[in-house]
């Protein structure tokens, strides 16, 4: 069992790396195609979404390489920077979107 916990040598490690990243990859398909549903602020707030979505793939597809030592990425100027700053997007995207959410429906008061 402890086997199973070592991150180092689990093989939960990268099937639950592989597992996410199709699951983000999956969200950014349903939002690609809900896209054509809609239109005006709702198909707006759905292209934040998919951003999001994009860039959460992304990172979790970087991270799956880990560092990228073994082509030709050092410790120093890693895949890992890149995963970071996918991840800053994201977030931005995502806060965009909810701000976006909150005046999409003017009308209504919460």
């Amino acid at each position: 069992m402890m086997d199973l916990l070592d991150y180092a040598i689990s093989p939960l490690n990268p099937a639950l790396k592989i597992i996410t990243f199709l699951l983000f990859a999956a969200v950014f398909l349903i939002y690609l195609d809900t896209r054509k549903y809609f239109g005006g602020n709702v198909k707006s707030f759905i292209d934040f979404l998919c951003l999001f979505a994009l860039f959460m793939t992304m990172g979790s597809l970087l991270r799956y390489f880990g560092d990228g030592t073994d082509f030709g990425f050092t410790s120093a100027y890693s895949l890992r920077w890149v995963q970071s700053i996918c991840y800053l997007f994201a977030g931005v995207f995502y806060i965009i979107a909810a701000k976006k959410l909150r005046t999409l429906f003017p009308g209504v008061k919460s």
